[in-house]
Order: structure tokens, then C-alpha cells, then sequence
């Protein structure tokens, strides 16, 4: 019979009557049944005690090890969408920020603007929606000049983490030039949300206390598995 994988640490042996036995440890099947295990580490049928339980030992560090950077895989996963990178155009923060309108879906360019107090989408942006648009108000932009505005209904809205349902945003027939953007992110949407702008690495973190906690995970990990692999060198006599 066989020793399943190294994760199960389950091992399969069969008695003399015929029961198919299964143990959660080497040291658990009896002597005169090893020869029927096939694992590399079990070709020796006399092993003692002490082999067994250092064969035992050597089972659980590996599964530890893999569990670690099973953990450490999940987590930097979670990571990536706590990271947002953002371009500095005119010095403004200009980040991608997907739409969706029925069934399509686009990406746009939106300058960060914590003082403006709704989402603001220049028209051509969206046009290939062929959207539905409901009566606006007139606004002042930044030129000084009043335009008209109207109202588009987004099925969604995402950004980092974030992934908010049902926004509605000005849309304006902006003429001058676009700087790089195709429109104003505003507090509707920035309100709730929690950041931090890194201009260094050019990047948003999103929820940084959050990323923070799960980044010092990261290291305790880290320093888990080192010991691990240190602990499982055979010191020199």
C-alpha cells in the first residue's frame, strides 16, 4: 500500500486480515507492515523510534512550511487591490477608475478632487455608452464658465477595493484640453473611502490601517518560515 501525500500526513497500511488501516503518523504503523509503504523517506523496513519520530518531525515542517506560504500567497493577493498606482499630471492625482453601464464596462482617467462635491464625467468619455442622461443643473468649472450639466446612472463604480452600485455623476461637454483625464472624482464617492497617497512609489493605499495590520503579518510569516528552515539544517558536529 502507499503513504499519501506529504499535506495529508494520512498513511495506508493493510493488517493480516485484510483491514485497510489508515494512521495520521509513521510512528503509528506497526513494524511488520512498513514494507508495504512506498515512500522514498520509508524504504528502510528497521527503522527505531527515534527515526520514525524524526521522520514524524520532518513531515510537520513541511506542511507547516506550505501552510506559511499558502498564508502569505492568500494575503498578498488581498493586497494587490489596496494598491491603486496614479499618475501626477499638472500636479494633480489622476487613477483609473472603472465604470460600467449595462453591459459595458470602461476604464477612465479621474483627477482626485476632495473639493468637489459630486463625480464629474466629461461627455466624450462616455458617449460610446450611447447612455440615457437626465436633466442636470448649470455648474461654474474651473475656468470660470457656466455649463450645462446632466445626470448619467452608472451600474457600478470601482476603484481599489472599492466597488459601489448605482452612482449617479454630472456629466459636462468640457471643450478645453483634457489634461490627461476625463473627468473629476469627487467626495459622493470619496467620502467613505480611506487612503493614503504614497508619492514616492506613486501608488494609493486603500483601508491603510487594514494594509498596514496585514502587511506586519506578512513579516511575522516571514520570520516563521525562516525558522522553520533553520530549525530543519542538521547542526554540525
Amino acid at each position: 500500500m502507499t503513504a499519501l501525500g506529504v499535506n495529508a500526513e494520512i498513511y495506508q497500511y493493510e493488517d493480516k486480515f485484510g483491514k485497510k488501516i489508515y494512521v495520521d503518523s509513521l510512528s503509528k504503523v506497526p513494524p511488520e507492515y512498513r514494507d508495504q509503504l512506498t515512500s522514498p523517506e520509508l524504504q528502510e523496513q528497521n527503522l527505531s523510534q527515534e527515526q520514525l519520530d524524526a521522520l514524524d518531525n520532518k513531515v510537520s515542517k513541511t506542511r507547516a512550511l506550505y501552510l506559511i506560504n499558502r498564508e502569505q500567497s492568500k494575503i498578498k493577493d488581498q493586497l494587490k487591490q489596496w494598491i491603486t498606482p496614479f499618475s501626477l499630471i499638472a500636479n494633480r492625482v489622476v487613477v483609473p477608475v472603472k465604470v460600467t453601464y449595462g453591459y459595458q464596462t470602461k476604464q477612465l482617467s479621474l483627477v482626485i478632487d476632495t473639493g468637489a462635491s459630486v463625480t464629474v464625467i466629461h461627455r466624450s468619455a462616455v458617449e460610446s455608452f450611447n447612455p440615457s442622461y437626465r436633466k442636470g443643473a448649470y455648474a461654474r468649472i474651473a475656468d470660470g464658465s457656466v455649463v450645462k450639466t446632466e445626470k448619467i446612472t452608472f451600474d457600478r463604480v470601482e476603484i481599489g477595493p472599492y466597488k459601489v452600485n448605482n452612482i449617479v455623476s454630472t456629466v459636462i461637454d468640457y471643450r478645453g484640453g483634457s489634461g490627461g483625464s476625463n473627468g473629476l472624482l469627487g467626495m459622493d464617492f470619496l467620502f467613505n473611502a480611506k487612503y493614503e497617497l504614497d508619492k514616492e512609489k506613486r501608488q494609493i493605499i486603500w483601508e491603510p490601517e487594514l494594509y498596514a495590520k496585514y502587511q506586519e503579518k506578512l513579516k511575522q510569516l516571514e520570520v516563521q518560515k525562516q525558522q522553520l528552515r533553520k530549525d530543519a539544517v542538521p547542526s554540525a558536529q
